[in-house]
């Protein structure tokens, strides 16, 4: 019975390994790289630090795609909101908890998110 058990944990686990390793780039395997979609500038950056908190309104911050919440930072310009960025804010930790992030991806990111939250 245990030699049993023990083939059954091992056959669990390497279906989870399976179905795990399935996980991750959603695109299509048969399409050329060349035909993939191009990143946008700052995408990737927002995706992995900045998404969690600024899509939800987590912590006061503003969400993406908000024009009116947006209006005021914007009015303050690319080099206040870099350095809020930078510095951190209250419920913002600083670099956004980004700090392999040099400051030119982290405008990127500000881009990316300023050009979605415009009216």
């Amino acid at each position: 019975m245990k030699a049993r058990f023990s083939w059954r944990l091992t056959f669990v686990a390497l279906a989870a390994a399976a179905l795990l390793g399935a996980c991750g780039d959603p695109a299509d395997p048969d399409r050329p790289a060349a035909e993939a979609a191009p990143e946008v500038p700052g995408e990737q950056t927002y995706r992995r630090f900045c998404l969690s908190c600024h899509a939800s309104g987590a912590a006061g911050a503003p969400r993406v795609g908000d024009a009116r919440a947006w209006a005021p930072r914007i009015e303050q310009g690319m080099e206040v909101m870099l350095r809020h960025t930078i510095d951190g804010m209250p419920g913002m930790p600083p670099r956004g908890m980004c700090t392999r992030c040099d400051d030119d991806e982290l405008r990127a990111a500000i881009v990316y998110m300023v050009e979605r939250s415009q009216p």
